[in-house]
């Protein structure tokens, strides 16, 4: 049986993965008060935001593949899956809890 992966090996080798995924966080800090500085219209608006929750879901997506093919091969310890499930949370959470924040 394999060895699993600890929390550092998975930061060394899937780094591109984790980058890209907590990148989208920096793009939707710097995207949205861009958007409400133009003040552009409420159908641009969702528009743009969509565009947004879709680039989100596509950012992710490599490190939700990687977290689902190593967790059930049983090749992450306890604590990469933690970093990796709060990495993932934080990452479609955050952008999520600053729009409704701005939309309230």
């Amino acid at each position: 049986m394999p060895r699993p992966i600890s929390a550092g090996d998975l930061f060394q080798d899937h780094l591109g993965s984790l980058m890209l995924s907590t990148g989208f966080i920096g793009l939707f800090i710097i995207s949205v008060p861009i958007i409400k500085i133009f003040a552009v219209s409420d159908e641009s608006e969702a528009l743009l935001f969509a565009l947004l929750f879709l680039f989100c879901h596509v950012a992710n997506w490599p490190m939700l593949q990687l977290r689902w093919t190593l967790w059930w091969r049983g090749l992450l310890t306890p604590y990469a899956a933690w970093c990796l499930t709060a990495l993932l949370l934080g990452s479609f959470g955050i952008p999520l809890i600053l729009l409704a924040d701005l939309l309230h």
